[in-house]
């Protein structure tokens, strides 16, 4: 039945060109019916990009683990990725990046500086180690990911944000 939803919807965008806000926990249902994805973590965007770059080519921990959780992801036999722990409590103010105890390339300031989101053309991000291109990594396996330097414009690496 979902899946006749979402089709049903894309044919209406199409033949009306209306803009629809889709709110989902299943961003392989977000994948289906967007053209731009806003990943959000703990109450916060942590990432936004166009549906192909996002899924090309993760830049923040969560979206490549939400991804390598995704059935397309699977290899056939094995079981699904997992995000190890669990989401922070809300109730109270969480230090940092919400995301740092769950991520296996977070350093010693994820726990402590709040990442800004920080817009750069298409694409928006919130992280002082994000994933390189060349290194997306399944965050359920930490004895296989590396932490990649921040872009050079990005303020993890002590640039200024975009337009400043």
């Amino acid at each position: 039945m979902q899946i006749r939803i979402l089709l049903l919807l894309r044919e209406l965008q199409r033949e009306t060109g209306m803009a629809m806000i889709f709110v989902s926990h299943d961003i392989g249902a977000a994948i289906e019916v967007a053209d731009r994805i806003a990943v959000m973590y703990a109450g916060r965007i942590v990432e936004e990009n166009a549906v192909a770059a996002l899924v090309g080519e993760p830049m923040h921990h969560y979206t490549a683990g939400l991804l390598a959780s995704t059935v397309g992801e699977a290899e056939r036999g094995r079981p699904l990725a997992t995000i190890p722990g669990a989401p922070p409590d809300l109730s109270a103010p969480v230090p940092g990046c919400a995301f740092a105890p769950r991520c296996a390339a977070a350093i010693a300031r994820c726990r402590v500086d709040r990442p800004p989101l920080v817009r750069d053309g298409p694409q928006a991000l919130a992280c002082w180690r994000p994933v390189a291109a060349r290194d997306v990594v399944v965050v359920a396996r930490p004895d296989e990911a590396r932490a990649p330097a921040a872009p050079a414009n990005h303020p993890g690496r002590g640039g200024a944000p975009a337009g400043t």
